[in-house]
């Protein structure tokens, strides 16, 4: 078991104010993902959480024991947090062989030889990397350096793991593979994981809920296709998914009928259920935020309210097309299935799905229209 509270952290070093009014709380058994570009506060908060920082304000409990008390200056010892950490480098001992590298931890508990035995293969096996048990770290590549650090970490079957961009060393398909390992070893183990990283393709793919991240602060926390489908603001929808989101300056009028929204994209109206709370009423700037696989390019008309386009550029890529038009001066990023036969400066039409769309108030980044 392994909940753990946040509460009111912040977190100098000198004058620079890296986390500010931190509050976090992960749920036994998730998945969290802290996620945000490089200087975000990321990487402190996970060192928060291990006891590797001390912060200046706040508290922090684990299963309602109080492990950080700031204001009285207690501060738990990470051996004390039932916790293991894998990091971005592999820090395995290059003298030692794959077994030895995971007994070292384990010996500190005074197992008994078959016990330990048996946590090692158990770790290697579920990273499916049992058969390099005795080689050296030299002898290995570096996805499997990061298997066996992983295992590592899980041999001693911890409360909590906290992983610091541990893929970021690999190369792209490698990525891939050990994303799909550690989503099955979540799966498998039930452990609560706090993963860091910048890559929010890794934040989707693994995380049962993402916190975001932008200059020390949290700007949304949620699961993953909450924060795709109806992101906070203007910052969370520019900063999840790829390709990007398309945004569009518009003008937006709220009236007690809804939304009448006009744009180069033309006259959109949408319903006063589908607008949020941070909603104002009366004549302002928006701007429309419309998700690339929510649009469709046709060569000839298909709906009556198909926008006249351009084919600017056609990029397939095997099992998708990201094809770029231009509406007047607008670029949009239109993803299709498939391979699509299209030329630059051909005529088309767009469709868009317009339920689908976000809106956002330009003045406050506030969402104000969910994608429904």
């Amino acid at each position: 078991m392994s909940r753990i509270e946040l509460k009111h952290i912040d977190k100098f070093y000198g004058k620079n104010h890296i986390l500010k009014d931190i509050d976090l709380t992960i749920e036994d058994g998730d998945f969290m993902t802290l996620l945000g570009p490089s200087g975000c506060g990321k990487t402190t908060t996970l060192r928060v959480v291990s006891g590797l920082e001390h912060p200046q304000n706040g508290t922090i409990y684990m299963d309602g024991k109080e492990i950080v008390n700031a204001a009285e200056a207690h501060f738990a010892p990470p051996s004390q947090r039932g916790l293991n950490l894998v990091f971005q480098s592999y820090a395995l001992w290059p003298h030692m062989t794959v077994r030895q590298n995971i007994e070292f931890g384990l010996k500190i508990k005074k197992l008994s030889k078959e016990e330990m035995d048996r946590k090692v293969r158990d770790s290697l096996r579920r990273m499916q990397i049992e058969q390099y048990i005795d080689r050296y770290p030299s002898e290995l590549s570096g996805g499997q350096q990061q298997r066996v650090a992983i295992a590592r970490a899980i041999s001693s079957e911890p409360d909590l793991l906290l992983l610091d961009e541990p893929l970021s060393n690999l190369d792209a398909k490698l990525r891939v593979d050990m994303r799909t390992e550690l989503k099955r070893l979540h799966t498998e183990t039930k452990t609560t994981m706090i993963y860091v990283t910048h890559d929010q393709t890794e934040a989707l793919t693994m995380s049962t809920k993402i916190a975001l991240f932008r200059m020390g602060e949290i700007v949304q926390i949620g699961k993953p296709l909450d924060l795709y489908r109806n992101p906070a603001n203007l910052y969370v929808a520019d900063f999840i998914g790829s390709p990007k989101i398309n945004l569009i300056d518009a003008k937006a009028v709220v009236d007690e009928s809804g939304m009448h929204l006009d744009s180069v994209l033309g006259h959109f109206d949408f319903p006063k259920d589908t607008l949020t709370e941070d909603c104002r009423t009366g004549s302002f700037d928006a701007v429309v935020g419309i998700r690339s696989e929510h649009m469709k390019v046709y060569p000839e008309r298909h709906h009556d309210g198909d926008l006249e386009a351009k084919i600017y550029i056609s990029m397939p890529e095997g099992s998708e097309t990201l094809n770029t038009v231009k509406i007047g001066d607008q670029s949009l990023v239109i993803k299709s299935l498939g391979i699509t036969d299209f030329e630059a400066d051909q005529d088309s039409f767009v469709w868009i799905n317009l339920p689908k769309v976000n809106v956002f108030d330009k003045e406050s980044e506030l969402l104000i229209k969910r994608s429904v």
